[in-house]
């Protein structure tokens, strides 16, 4: 069955944060590091990671459950929405950036304005990789 192996795939993902966050929080205690940030990330990983494992594990032990969550996803309606939603999400992040990079020079914080206009010129280059990628595909 093609979607529990996708589920195992991302249960293995969970596992890599756990471990990543506990390398982070290791690393923030060490005296190679005066860095109390990595903790903080270290332990939303960690978190994030754990409820992940649980998660699927819940999914996949119930034959019930494991195919309405197949449905959820492989689902063309839903997957027209999360589209949709992903789109106008990305809308509104360039508006909102274009905005907010003339608002921080206009406040005169071009260093902060000049940061936000990289992230939407790397955004955008993703965007093209991305189009190109699965234009090629299709």
């Amino acid at each position: 069955m093609e979607f529990k192996k996708k589920l195992k795939l991302r249960l293995y993902a969970a596992i890599v944060y756990v471990l990543i966050g506990a390398m982070l929080i290791i690393l923030s205690c060490t005296d190679f590091t005066d860095n109390e940030i990595l903790s903080s990330f270290g332990a939303g990983f960690a978190v994030i990671g754990i409820g992940k494992i649980v998660q699927y594990i819940r999914i996949t032990k119930d034959n019930e459950t494991l195919h309405a969550r197949e449905v959820a996803e492989m689902d063309e309606r839903n997957i027209m929405i999360m589209t949709k939603a992903r789109s106008l999400a990305f809308s509104i992040y360039f508006m909102l950036s274009g905005i907010a990079v003339v608002v921080l020079y206009i406040l005169n914080l071009t260093f902060a304005a000049q940061i936000v206009a990289c992230t939407i010129g790397a955004f955008t280059l993703i965007y093209w990789i991305c189009y190109h990628i699965i234009s090629r595909k299709y």
